[in-house]
């Protein structure tokens, strides 16, 4: 994305800004997706005032109504080449990359416990599970893995721990507190992470270009001047070091559709670490 000098009508009036209402009780004082956006928009002296939108919105409706242009301003959402193309990516990962990092949710008895996997090859006994219009499905399915699918994401945890699938691949931002949530219902699969290159991005209609060049405009401020890590590694070192990744055997999938634009040459954008690797 081209970024312009903002003019002074961009930055003068206060912009309404909707975003999706979560299921959860999230607010913009305490989740981080808004947190950083509030920082790139005063990195960038955008006046604004955060709204969530009047209906709690799932990823797919979220990501409908801001193509259409309607009811939302932005959303965050793991990239893909169709999303892509039919919003406006700021192109900076927001989690650094970290939701292609994946520690597998089980339920305690399960092989994997007493048995961890150490190659894709092995993996590919196990029945995971994925919600049905999630952009990773095609890239766990492209590398030869077994999938079932549902709609809502507490019907993935049942389904787990009714046993209809094995495992539950989730970001090692995500598992823990989903776990500790959860007493007693799940584990986490010892010695094994995924690994896939992907990006998590806040998106705009298409017809909103200026903010979202006000907002990546914030970013990379944020990132020069050390703001973004600082922020970052505030809501999210705990869970990265309790994922001891570095001591973990990695199966590295192929990401086939990783958009063209996906800015891998800038490293400062990811998360990095050095386990080892099958």
């Amino acid at each position: 994305m081209q970024l312009t000098k903002a003019s002074e009508a961009d930055t003068a009036q206060p912009q309404v800004i909707i975003y999706p209402k979560p299921m959860r009780d999230f607010t913009e004082d305490n989740w981080y997706p808004l947190q950083l956006l509030k920082l790139a928009l005063r990195e960038s002296n955008v006046a604004h005032r955060l709204q969530p939108s009047d209906d709690v919105l799932v990823q797919s409706r979220a990501l409908k109504l801001l193509e259409e242009n309607q009811n939302i301003t932005l959303a965050w959402s793991m990239t893909s080449a169709e999303r892509e193309d039919n919003l406006l990516p700021v192109r900076i990962p927001i989690y650094k990359g970290l939701y292609g990092w994946r520690l597998l949710l089980v339920k305690p008895g399960s092989a994997l416990l007493q048995n961890p996997v150490s190659s894709v090859a092995e993996l590919k006994k196990y029945i995971l599970v994925q919600g049905h219009d999630w952009p990773d499905n095609v890239l766990l399915r492209s590398n030869g893995l077994r999938l079932d699918t549902a709609t809502h994401i507490e019907l993935l945890f049942s389904m787990l721990q009714k046993g209809r699938a094995d495992a539950f691949p989730r970001s090692v931002l995500e598992i823990w507190s989903e776990m500790d949530a959860r007493p007693n219902q799940f584990a986490v699969a010892p010695g094994v992470a995924l690994y896939y290159p992907t990006a998590v991005y806040f998106f705009f209609n298409k017809q909103n270009a200026a903010l979202a060049q006000l907002v990546e405009q914030g970013l990379n401020r944020a990132i020069a001047n050390g703001k973004f890590d600082q922020l970052f590694y505030q809501h999210h070192r705990d869970a990265i070091a309790r994922s001891a990744l570095s001591q973990r055997t990695i199966l590295r999938l192929h990401n086939a559709a990783l958009p063209e634009n996906t800015p891998v040459q800038r490293k400062e954008l990811w998360f990095n670490v050095s386990p080892q690797s099958n």
